[in-house]
């Protein structure tokens, strides 16, 4: 079995940590953090209210800013955050993916970014600023981030027929019979789904061209044949990381964190993996001067090393991406050059707003009755 990374990793292999006992040693190891406030704090005018996802509700990643101030919400997924704020929910950043902007702005949810309020704007890379879903109407409506790819991280010793040289295994592998009862998923279509698609040729780069009726193909066909391979389905990426580390599954459709923080290789599929770009937006009603910090927090140079080191992860500020070493980078799998990396992937962009609604829809059904 490869080596993970951490002794909290090699706990988990030996059993020796359950589910409430690794969330508490990696919060005392600074990995996670939930934050507590008390009465005084709470309702602060100027406390940073930040809906984002699991593992990104550390102060680590706004630095400079006081980790008293900051309070994290953490949602499953961007369809759980987009929800949450359409029902009432009050924050000051939320941290969606490139695909969703479209989509929230329709929702009437989020306001456009002032780039001139934005003080590392200047030293992103040019490709992540501009992206068909996250600028129109001549606006900017995300504030980029984070970058990396979705695909799968296989066990090789129990899964010897597994090809992991690079370009040599294809999505599709994960309907082998080989594999039933042994495969990991993230809960989340635009995730697992858009990932599954690519492995069938569907080109996830022009969305607009799916129909309701490709999307009823693709359910009632492969995604009920590949029902019987699903051991387990979670949101939460350490429950995957978990399972494939105590061998319950031998293969996970994962970010490429993952395969940092477990040690099992991540397949470059012969059909290429799927990129994403997650970064924040500011909904109606928040506090501008603190989403503002927030985000210049996120994009400085001093959370590039906190992402590219700690996560494994791209960071859209060229300065600090160039500040880490050619060796980190080639230990995370990081691309040497990130702007062939951004210019190669395979981004989803938006489909019509009724299928992206019943890719959703479809999904919760499908995904209900999978374990």
């Amino acid at each position: 079995m490869s080596k993970p990374k951490s002794n909290i990793a090699k706990q988990i292999m030996g059993r020796k940590l359950n589910r409430r006992q690794l969330m508490k040693a990696m919060g005392a190891a600074g990995l996670v953090a939930t934050t507590q406030f008390g009465a005084n704090s709470a309702f602060a005018a100027d406390n940073a209210r930040v809906l984002t996802w699991s593992g990104y509700d550390i102060p680590d990643m706004y630095p400079g800013m006081d980790p008293d101030r900051l309070e994290f919400t953490v949602a499953d997924d961007s369809e759980s955050m987009l929800q949450k704020i359409r029902a009432g929910f009050q924050c000051d950043t939320a941290h969606p993916c490139n695909a969703d902007p479209f989509r929230w702005h329709r929702a009437d949810i989020i306001q456009p970014i002032d780039t001139s309020r934005c003080v590392h704007w200047n030293n992103l890379f040019e490709d992540s600023k501009k992206m068909p879903t996250t600028y129109f109407k001549d606006q900017h409506w995300f504030a980029p981030c984070e970058f990396g790819d979705t695909s799968i991280i296989v066990n090789k010793d129990a899964q010897p027929w597994i090809n992991t040289d690079p370009g040599k295994e294809t999505i599709m592998m994960l309907f082998d019979k080989r594999l039933e009862g042994k495969v990991a998923m993230l809960d989340s279509a635009a995730d697992s789904l858009y990932l599954i698609m690519i492995g069938m040729g569907i080109d996830v780069t022009k969305m607009e061209d799916l129909t309701i009726e490709d999307v009823d193909r693709l359910f009632d066909g492969p995604m009920e044949k590949l029902r019987p391979n699903i051991r387990l389905l979670s949101p939460d990426p350490t429950s995957l990381e978990e399972a494939m580390m105590s061998e319950e599954v031998h293969a996970a459709v994962v970010w490429n964190e993952s395969s940092w923080n477990t040690g099992f290789p991540m397949i470059s599929p012969k059909e290429g993996s799927l990129t994403w770009m997650c970064g924040f937006c500011i909904p109606k009603g928040a506090n501008l001067d603190v989403a503002y910090e927030v985000i210049n927090a996120a994009q400085s140079p001093e959370c590039s090393a906190f992402m590219l080191l700690e996560y494994g992860y791209g960071h859209v500020n060229k300065v600090g991406y160039d500040a880490i070493s050619e060796a980190d980078k080639i230990e995370r799998g990081l691309a040497l050059d990130p702007m062939t990396h951004l210019q190669n992937g395979n981004f989803s962009n938006e489909a019509k707003p009724e299928v992206t609604d019943y890719i959703e829809a479809r999904w919760a059904e499908w995904s209900a009755g999978v374990v």
